[in-house]
């Protein structure tokens, strides 16, 4: 329980109870907590410090309950007919009165039981913050009684109700005690609580759906919070409680959204935290979902395009798309961003195209991947020398980010052409240039804040999980980890495209100082994020156009790009907007798109398809790629998995990825030959691609006793195969050997014979003309 100062001594039993007193504990449902506060009840009593906030009632709450909160007894005069009373939040000390959140609407009244003298009563009261109702039970000492009057009362008054929506709801027995009947309010209570939290704090899947109330009228957390799952079916509570745990957490995200600036930034990320999950890279599949000329479609709503291919998405297996940037660009690709806020101006479609969109994407568990351009800004006005330096937000619907992203000259790097000179700071050492807008000094602290607050509105107001960095190279990788660390997305990733080396015969065999590059930058975010893999892109592109599969293997015997070395910060890719499309700056081979794809989904690493490559290239192209997916995904190769190249000729590449292996392919045109069928069952295959799937063992089938036969006296269907025996040889690239020819159908021997035959007799007649 969080530690929790009571402002007064207060009897925790009926123990010492005076005369005509009744003992209420309060237990109150509430979320609008953060760190470190705590929940108090304020009333009309000196009991309840007569509505002055420094004598109010702490409640205390605890891992296992929360969002309940409880306090300890508290002893009320039964004088009185009625006390009226009010939830507040304030910091657990008590010490910040000044600083208390009360809940708005009018008083709540607890309507007090007649006792006579001698007599006493304990009552629970229950309410949820911001809903008027109040739920109370009693339970009666002494002969008093509710409403006045003593002893039994007739059993068909077991409830009375007042005009205020508290229920008292009594049995009484001969004893003088009252027996406790569930009311409708505390079933509906216990049901919205019981998906809240588990164990771990977290917003998870509890195993119990029931509040349980003591005979005494009071919650026991203990059996409120033991699983009671015999009492239900499993798989409908599952089902129940996956639903509730989506709808809480939306609930949670909006209630965030509405208090994010005014709350301090690092309760609000740990409360982040709790509805954004982290991505499993292991099962991660990227598509990039739009290209360089998606602005135009769809007249200027691409959003709505996109929603329609959700469910081709989902039965691909895609688990995260990157969109394109989402604010207003004096380029109308994004990529030259202005009024970051202005989400309204983007020539992609507005924001509520773009809030829709994300909401039916994460209905069908794909995340959405914001396309992030802060290395540099558009200023929307002029200073008075001219210069564009002057920027606004373009928020205008929200009052408390009145200022952010406001900015002057003061924002850019000192020396560039748009610096007025009141800037802090000359651009890195390593900052790359980019000439067509200011560079944006991310060693401001002023600039680092309102970045943070913008990333933190974009999941919070929009809906999105996850970062895609642009042009990263321009500022310091210290800065992305910063903003990834502001902001807890699900996780990141970094366009850092750099020069490969080249030298008067073409790209050089070794890339180690490129990819060393990646790693060096990972590092420096502190491993926040990862980054595009452009080595790979480099290597494969160049070896399936020239056929120098070689490439594919680097002077330890691993694959040569990033991959190779940080898999797990790894993000393969065949092409993008500015790699294809129609700028084609550095394209992949069209005709062996599916060939790098055969590659990069069957590797370690985080695959990113392309959405021309999905959507615009047909049916068949698609399906291909979605077989790729299936049998990486139904392999279930890790993201780190361990690559064993077994030949990598300038016209084949060969490797088992797994340990053990789960996945072999073949890239090029030669021939591989066929592998152990009774380990590798055949996977897709295409134009100078092949892959296999390791085979899942199955169950042998119950053998069932039978009587001993004779051993038969001639050969049989069935019979053991032939033994053979002879020195492997390659025909038509692929290499034959004895296990491989045992594996053979008849068909398949058939075409062997009828190619080595002519070969066999030109060699007699050669051999008998000597």
């Amino acid at each position: 329980p969080l530690p929790l100062g009571a402002p007064q001594s207060r009897p925790a039993s009926l123990g010492g109870m005076a005369a005509e007193s009744v003992s209420v504990t309060f237990h109150v449902e509430c979320t609008k907590t953060k760190p470190g506060d705590a929940v108090f009840i304020v009333g009309s009593t000196p009991e309840l410090g007569a509505w002055k906030v420094a004598g109010a009632v702490p409640c205390i709450t605890s891992r296992q309950v929360f969002p309940m909160w409880s306090s300890e007894a508290v002893t009320l005069s039964a004088a009185s007919e009625k006390v009226e009373f009010k939830v507040i939040v304030m910091a657990a000390s008590g010490d910040q009165p000044d600083k208390a959140t009360w809940e708005g609407g009018p008083n709540r009244v607890l309507h007090m039981p007649k006792t006579p003298s001698g007599g006493g009563a304990q009552l629970a009261a229950s309410c949820a913050w911001g809903e008027p109702e109040v739920t109370y039970r009693t339970k009666l000492t002494g002969g008093a009684s509710v409403g006045g009057g003593q002893g039994k009362r007739s059993s068909d008054d077991k409830m009375g109700r007042v005009e205020t929506g508290v229920h008292f709801q009594i049995d009484e027995t001969g004893d003088g005690l009252g027996e406790l009947k569930p009311l409708t309010s505390m079933t509906r209570m216990a049901s919205r609580n019981s998906a809240l939290l588990g164990s771990s704090g977290s917003m998870i899947k509890r195993g119990s759906r029931h509040m349980c109330i003591s005979s005494d009228g009071l919650l026991n957390a203990e059996m409120s919070r033991t699983p009671s799952l015999m009492l239900v079916d499993a798989d409908e509570l599952a089902e129940e409680v996956a639903a509730r745990s989506e709808e809480m957490e939306e609930l949670e995200r909006q209630k965030l959204n509405q208090m994010q600036r005014r709350m301090p930034s690092g309760s609000l990320l740990e409360s982040m935290r709790g509805i954004i999950d982290t991505a499993d890279k292991n099962n991660t599949v990227m598509l990039q979902g739009f290209n360089w000329e998606s602005w135009r479609a769809g007249g200027g709503d691409w959003y709505s395009i996109v929603q329609t291919k959700i469910q081709t998405m989902s039965d691909m297996g895609i688990t995260d798309v990157w969109l394109p940037p989402p604010s207003q660009s004096v380029a109308p690709q994004g990529y030259l961003p202005s009024q970051l806020f202005n989400i309204d101006g983007s020539k992609y479609g507005d924001q509520a195209a773009l809030e829709g969109l994300v909401k039916a994407m994460h209905e069908s568990g794909i995340r959405a991947v914001a396309d992030i351009v802060v290395n540099h800004r558009c200023g929307d006005k002029q200073d008075s020398q001219g210069r564009w330096n002057q920027f606004t937000s373009g928020m205008e619907s929200r009052p408390s980010f009145a200022g952010v992203m406001d900015w002057g000259g003061w924002a850019i790097t000192l020396g560039d052409k748009f610096s007025d000179g009141t800037g802090q700071n000359h651009p890195g050492q390593f900052d790359g240039k980019f000439d067509a807008a200011p560079d944006i000094d991310h060693a401001n602290k002023k600039v680092q804040e309102s970045i943070s607050i913008w990333l933190r509105w974009l999941q919070l107001q929009i809906g999105f999980d996850a970062w895609r960095f642009d042009f990263v190279k321009g500022y310091s990788a210290e800065f992305v980890g910063l903003y990834c660390k502001k902001s807890a997305p699900a996780w990141a990733v970094g366009e850092l495209w750099g020069d490969m080396q080249y030298d008067d015969s073409g790209l050089q065999h070794n890339q180690d100082r490129h990819r060393q590059d990646a790693v060096n930058w990972i590092n420096a975010t502190d491993k926040q994020s990862t980054a595009f893999d452009f080595t790979t892109k480099g290597v494969l592109q160049e070896a399936v156009k020239n056929c120098q599969y070689w490439r594919l293997k680097d002077s330890n015997g691993k694959p040569p790009g990033l991959l190779g070395w940080m898999p797990k910060h790894a993000v393969t890719f065949i092409d993008n907007h500015d790699t294809g499309s129609t700028q084609r700056h550095w394209p992949f081979p069209d005709d062996k798109v599916l060939v790098g794809y055969a590659y990069i989904i069957t590797h370690p690493g985080i695959p990113s398809l392309f959405w021309d490559h999905v959507f615009d290239w047909g049916e068949n192209h698609r399906n291909q790629i979605k077989e790729l997916l299936r049998v990486r995904r139904d392999s279930g190769i890790p993201v780190d998995a361990p690559v064993n190249i077994q030949c990598a000729d300038h016209d084949l590449y060969l490797a088992e990825i797994g340990n053990p292996p789960a996945l072999r392919v073949a890239l090029g045109p030669r021939q591989a030959g066929e592998p152990d069928r009774n380990y590798w069952s055949p996977g897709p295959a295409g134009n100078q691609f092949r892959v296999w799937v390791h085979r899942k063992e199955e169950k042998p089938a119950e053998k069932k006793t039978e009587a001993p036969k004779a051993a038969p006296t001639a050969p049989q269907a069935g019979s053991p195969k032939v033994a053979v025996s002879f020195t492997p040889i390659t025909v038509d690239g692929q290499q034959l050997t004895p296990n491989a020819v045992q594996g053979m159908s008849k068909d398949e021997l058939g075409k062997v014979c009828a190619k080595l035959e002519p070969v066999v007799k030109a060699a007699k007649d050669v051999m008998a003309s000597k």
